[in-house]
C-alpha cells in the first residue's frame, strides 16, 4: 500500500494525501457540528449547576465575585465556540478550536471547584477531570492527535493547579497522576479506534459515491437521464406513448464489401469515427440515439421529452450527418456515403428486459422510417410526406413522387436538400443547421 494516497500514518492517522486529509477533516467538522453544540450546552449547564450549589450552600466560604468571574470567563468560552460552530471558520479550524476549548473548559472548571475548597477539588474535581477526559475522546468528535494534546494539556493543568495551592502531599499528587495517567492512556486507545473507523468509514463512503457515480455515467450511456431515474427508483415496467416524434434511420452504403478488405481493428475504429461524431450531433441537436445494429443508426427527436420541432431538429441532425461522412471520405481516403430517412408519427416507447436492457421504440412510425432508408439513395434523406409537412418553411424540399415501399405500398416521399435560416423556429431553434 505504499506510496497510496488513502495510506495512514501509523502514529497520527493523517492520510498521505493532503487533500484527502482536508475532505475527511471537513466532513468530520460538518458531521459533529451538533454533538458538540449539544456537549458545549451540556457543560455549560454544569458550569452553572455547580455555580448555583456554592451559592445555595453557605458552609463553603467563597466569594462570590471570584465564582461569577470564573464562571464568566468558563460561560464565554463555551458560547464563543457554540457560536464558531455555525460560521465556516469551524469548518476549517475544528480541531485547534477544540483544543483550545478543552484547555480553557479544563482551567474554568479547576478554577470553578477550586471555589469551594482545596479538599473539593481534590475529591470532586478529580471526578470532573475524568469526565472531561472522557468529553475529549469521545464527545467532542477530536481527532487522535488533537485528542491527546487536549486531554495531556488538561491533566497537566489540573496536577499544576493542585501542586501550586498545596492541595496534595506528594503521595497524593502521585496517585491523582497515576489514576489520571491511567485514564488518559485507555482514552488515547479509544480515540484512536474512533478515528481509525471513521477514516475508514470516510474511504468506505468515498469509494462508494465514486462506484455509484461511474455506474450512473455508464446507465446514462445506456438510457436517457428521465428513463434512468424512472429505472433506479421503480420496478414498474417503462412504456409510454407518444403522438408525435420524427424518427431517424441512417445507414453506411457499401459497407460490406468495406468490411471485407479491412481488419477488424480498422473497421471497428472507422466506425467508432463516425458514429461519435453522430453521437456529437444527437446531442447537439436534442436527439436520442436508440441504438446502432452494425452499420446502422437510429434515433429519435421528441422524446423521452416531447418536442414541438421534432421534426427540424431531425432533419437539422440528419444534413449533419451528411457533412460528417463527407468529411471522413476526405480524411480517411474511403469512398463513404449514408442514407438517411425519416418519418414522423406516434410512438410506443420503453425499456425491455432486465439485463443488456436498452430503451427501444415500436410501431408503425419506426418501420416507416426504416423503409425510408433502405428505399432511399446514397448521400441523399428521404422523407414521407407527413415528415415534409412539418419541414415546410423550414427545410428546402424537392418531391421524389411515388415510390413502391416494400410492406407499405406506393408512398410519396421527399428530400430534404438545405435549409431556410431566415426562418427562426418558434421556441428559440433558428433553421435546420
Amino acid at each position: 500500500m505504499s506510496g497510496s494516497p488513502t495510506q495512514m500514518n501509523r502514529f497520527t492517522l493523517r492520510f498521505a494525501d493532503a487533500g484527502l486529509e482536508t475532505a475527511f477533516a471537513e466532513e468530520q467538522a460538518r458531521k459533529s457540528r451538533r454533538v458538540i453544540r449539544i456537549a458545549l450546552v451540556s457543560a455549560g449547564a454544569l458550569m452553572l449547576a455547580i455555580w448555583a450549589l456554592a451559592a445555595a450552600l453557605p458552609r463553603y466560604n467563597i466569594s462570590g465575585i471570584n465564582m461569577v468571574r470564573v464562571t464568566a470567563l468558563a460561560l464565554s468560552s463555551m458560547a464563543a465556540a457554540y457560536a464558531a460552530s455555525y460560521t465556516g471558520m469551524f469548518i476549517r479550524m475544528q480541531q485547534a478550536a477544540m483544543v483550545l476549548l478543552s484547555v480553557f473548559m479544563s482551567i474554568g472548571l479547576t478554577l470553578v471547584i477550586s471555589q469551594f475548597s482545596p479538599e473539593a477539588l481534590s475529591t470532586r474535581g478529580f471526578f470532573y477531570m475524568l469526565m472531561h477526559l472522557f468529553s475529549i475522546y469521545t464527545v467532542f468528535r477530536m481527532r487522535f492527535p488533537a485528542a491527546v494534546l487536549a486531554a495531556w494539556l488538561s491533566v497537566g493543568l489540573y496536577l499544576g493547579y493542585l501542586v501550586g495551592i498545596g492541595a496534595l502531599d506528594g503521595l497524593g499528587i502521585a496517585r491523582h497522576a497515576y489514576y489520571l495517567s491511567f485514564a488518559n492512556l485507555w482514552g488515547m486507545v479509544i480515540c484512536y479506534q474512533l478515528d481509525l473507523a471513521s477514516r475508514r468509514e470516510f474511504l468506505a463512503t468515498r469509494d462508494a459515491e465514486a462506484e455509484r457515480a461511474r455506474s450512473d455515467r455508464l446507465l446514462l450511456n445506456i438510457l436517457p437521464a428521465t428513463i434512468a431515474e424512472r429505472l433506479k427508483t421503480s420496478d414498474a415496467a417503462i412504456a409510454d406513448h407518444s403522438d408525435g416524434v420524427t424518427v431517424l434511420f441512417a445507414d453506411i452504403v457499401g459497407f460490406t464489401p468495406l468490411s471485407a478488405r479491412k481488419t477488424p481493428q480498422e473497421l471497428v475504429a472507422l466506425l467508432n469515427r463516425v458514429f461519435s461524431d453522430f453521437d456529437a450531433l444527437a446531442e447537439a441537436h436534442g436527439l436520442e440515439k436508440i441504438k446502432t445494429i452494425g452499420d446502422a443508426y437510429m434515433a429519435v427527436a421528441g422524446l423521452p421529452e416531447s418536442r414541438t420541432d421534432h421534426a427540424p431538429a431531425a432533419a437539422r441532425m440528419a444534413l449533419g450527418m451528411l457533412e460528417v461522412i463527407a468529411h471522413v471520405s476526405v480524411e480517411t481516403g474511403e469512398r463513404l456515403s449514408v442514407r438517411i430517412g425519416l418519418h414522423s408519427g406516434p410512438v410506443v416507447a420503453g425499456v425491455i428486459g432486465r439485463k443488456k436492457f436498452i430503451y427501444d421504440l415500436w410501431g408503425d412510425t419506426v418501420n416507416t422510417a426504416s423503409r425510408m432508408e433502405s428505399h432511399g439513395k446514397p448521400g441523399a434523406i428521404q422523407c414521407t410526406e407527413a415528415t415534409a409537412a412539418l419541414l415546410e418553411g423550414f427545410c428546402t424540399l424537392a418531391s421524389r413522387g411515388d415510390v413502391d415501399v416494400e410492406g407499405k405500398g406506393v408512398m410519396r416521399t421527399f428530400f430534404v436538400e438545405s435549409v431556410i435560416p431566415e426562418r427562426p423556429l418558434a421556441g428559440g431553434w433558428a433553421g435546420c443547421a
